[in-house]
This record gives C-alpha cells, structure tokens and sequence, in this order.
C-alpha cells in the first residue's frame, strides 16, 4: 500500500508524541490500521485522514481523551473526527 508524504509526515509527528518504549507497536498497529481503512474505502494511497481514523482506532479506549489535545498540537481539529 501506497502512503502519500503527507500521511508519512503525520504518522511521524503521531509517533514524536508516543512513548519510546511502545512506539515501535503503535507504529504498526497505525499503518496495519490505516491500510486496511484505505482498502476498505476502496483507494489504493493512505492519506493523512485516513491515518488519523487510524490513530483514533488503535488508541485503547482509556487513553482517547488525550486524542483532542494531541490533535490540537499537530494542528488538527478534533471536532472533525467526532471529539466535542
């Protein structure tokens, strides 16, 4: 699968922000994640929204109250991935 440098950027800032000891397996839960949605959605590249689902979908549910401040940081805006 195909990843613009766009979405290999974010996935990168996405990674800056992990914990060293898990990045490693954050990393590929995210692309495995992110691939399969860009299948699924019938495209053959992962961009930058598709990578974010991703990011949201394999944070565990505990931790993704963190995700709206960590969007903001990247300059992403959570309200546009159903945080209110």
């Amino acid at each position: 699968m195909d990843w613009n440098e766009a979405a290999e950027d974010l996935l990168h800032q996405i990674l800056m922000q992990t914990p060293l000891p898990v990045r490693q397996q954050i990393e590929s839960q995210v692309r495995q994640v992110a691939e399969s949605a860009a299948e699924m959605d019938g495209v053959s590249r992962v961009g930058t929204n598709t990578v974010v689902r991703a990011w949201i979908e394999s944070t565990p549910e505990a931790l993704r109250s963190e995700l709206p401040r960590q969007m903001e940081r990247l300059g992403l805006d959570p309200y546009e991935y159903g945080f209110e």
